[in-house]
């Protein structure tokens, strides 16, 4: 039975500028949920570097990475951290993308990637060793990536705010079975819970393994909608 939780789809502030969760509060909890692994899923877009006009590409995306660096110095032994990416590309309007297997020298040598296509990211990313996924991809404005870019979608997104049309990321994917289905939380705040990611049979430590074991399908999903609902109730709960 696989056991190991690994999510896939997380944010924290403050370089995810919609997120509120602090590192420190974002490791107890996944820790207080089961998980072994997390993949920082910061958003980078321009919007990321608002108010940074002053700044180089590689200042900029320095600066980015110092959110990794630091959710993995909090962390320390107790909780694996991945690097990973939720990035908008040019002519998909805020169709986001999430991309797994880069390191920091990666996102150092292509600080300018959320300034190209999907053509040409898509083949860039798979160049390099690197997965590329569609996220939510049946949410509201978003715009379906053409297949050929893409190494597989978001089928299952947990994000309590948002209605993902998940249903339809299911059939989608059964007209392409070359994707791979993924699932993740789209992690915010310290009220969300955790409710999605991949179970493995042992921990993800490093993203050379995340890719491999995604590539294999040696993995089952976690689709936690008991937990996805007490969260609604209880946040409704507290409002009152």
């Amino acid at each position: 039975m696989k056991k190991y939780k690994t999510e896939m789809h997380c944010h924290s502030w403050p370089v995810s500028r919609c997120a509120l969760h602090k590192h420190e509060e974002l490791v107890e909890q996944y820790l207080e949920f089961g998980y072994t692994t997390v993949v920082l899923t910061e958003h980078l877009n321009e919007y990321t570097f608002h108010g940074m006009d002053d700044k180089s590409l590689v200042e900029k995306m320095d600066y980015y990475l110092d959110g990794y660096r630091n959710l993995k110095k909090v962390a320390g032994d107790r909780l694996n951290i991945l690097l990973g990416a939720e990035a908008h590309f040019a002519g998909m309007g805020d169709s986001d993308f999430l991309i797994y297997g880069a390191d920091e020298e990666f996102f150092l040598n292509n600080p300018d990637i959320y300034l190209y296509d999907h053509w040409r990211n898509g083949a860039h990313i798979r160049n390099n060793g690197l997965l590329l996924f569609q996220a939510h991809p049946f949410r509201y404005r978003q715009m379906l990536c053409p297949v050929e870019c893409l190494a597989g979608i978001e089928v299952y997104n947990g994000h309590i705010e948002q209605n993902s049309h998940n249903r339809m990321a299911e059939h989608w994917i059964e007209e392409y079975p070359q994707l791979i289905g993924i699932s993740g939380s789209d992690h915010h705040d310290p009220w969300q819970y955790p409710v999605a990611g991949i179970l493995t049979d042992e921990p993800i430590t490093n993203n050379k393994q995340l890719v491999e074991i995604l590539k294999s399908g040696n993995f089952e999903l976690i689709r936690d909608e008991e937990t996805r609902n007490k969260c609604i109730e209880d946040i409704k709960n507290a409002q009152h």
